[in-house]
């Protein structure tokens, strides 16, 4: 039987213990979000994670980029949050508008205020295993925390991400090899052929790349854990990158679409957040 990784399930027991973390602290948690009002998924997301946010006790500041926006014109404002003593963290909802430089802009981010980790001084630390404080992109930092949550051994196993972007498939690589996998990383200049032959050899696999039903059952090997981080929809319905009944039988473990990674990220978002605030917190008493 296939076990279902109840990502939402997860998330709420995450919320608690954010919820707590955040009723300690003598100071406001406010997260400032930076977002392309003009992106219906963004404003979709950016409504979620507000709405999450205020039942934690988590203020938010949600601003909307200048229809004339530039890479320096929103490096200024990330400036200007990372001055303001107010804000504990700030997250750049990607994708920014067209022509918006979005490496440039997450790197602006001072590390003590990186909600998301996308900032190349934290993206840094976490590729080289650093032992201090730093936080990592909620999406692949929910995958750990889902695989943790279910004791799924990590070490010596055979791992392969499917997706290399800087929000979910480089950091997720990152994690698997610090939690001693041995990871490959496979994107869209990989053959079919290659691919099919890592899917019949992975003992975990993660994919993020927004293909619907992109993954077959009979792709994978028997025993497998997967993890889905895609959201598409056909017809109506969410669907993930990989297709779920065609799993059944052949996982040990499968986290759904919708329910499985996605409330992972808010959970751990806002769960870095108030690290952040804990962490200015304990610098300033």
């Amino acid at each position: 039987m296939t076990e279902i990784l109840d990502g939402a399930a997860v998330a709420k027991l995450t919320n608690v213990q954010t919820a707590e973390r955040v009723a300690q602290l003598d100071k406001p948690v406010t997260l400032a979000v930076i977002y392309d009002p003009k992106n219906d998924g963004s404003r979709l997301y950016v409504g979620m994670k507000s709405k999450k946010a205020s039942a934690l006790g988590i203020q938010t500041r949600d601003i909307p980029t200048d229809a004339n926006a530039t890479t320096q014109s929103i490096i200024s404002l990330v400036e200007q949050l990372n001055a303001d003593d107010t804000i504990s963290g700030i997250l750049v909802q990607s994708p920014l508008a067209k022509g918006v430089k979005e490496r440039e802009v997450f790197s602006a981010v001072a590390p003590h205020k990186d909600a998301d980790g996308l900032g190349a001084t934290v993206q840094g630390m976490l590729f080289g295993d650093a032992p201090s404080d730093y936080t990592v992109a909620a999406t692949p930092q929910g995958v750990m925390s889902l695989l943790k949550h279910y004791d799924i051994e990590l070490a010596g196993k055979k791992a392969l991400v499917i997706g290399r972007s800087q929000l979910f498939g480089r950091p997720m690589f990152a994690l698997l090899t610090n939690a001693d996998a041995t990871v490959t990383l496979a994107h869209r200049y990989t053959s079919s052929e290659t691919l099919k032959s890592y899917l019949k050899m992975a003992d975990i696999v993660v994919v993020g790349v927004g293909i619907p039903e992109f993954i077959q059952g009979t792709d994978l090997k028997q025993g497998v854990t997967v993890i889905d981080v895609g959201m598409n929809y056909v017809d109506g319905k969410a669907v993930g990158d990989v297709d779920f009944q065609s799993v059944q039988g052949i996982a040990d473990f499968i986290t759904p679409v919708p329910g499985g990674v996605g409330p992972m990220t808010i959970a751990t978002l806002l769960e870095n957040t108030v690290t952040l605030a804990e962490n200015y917190s304990a610098k300033n008493s």
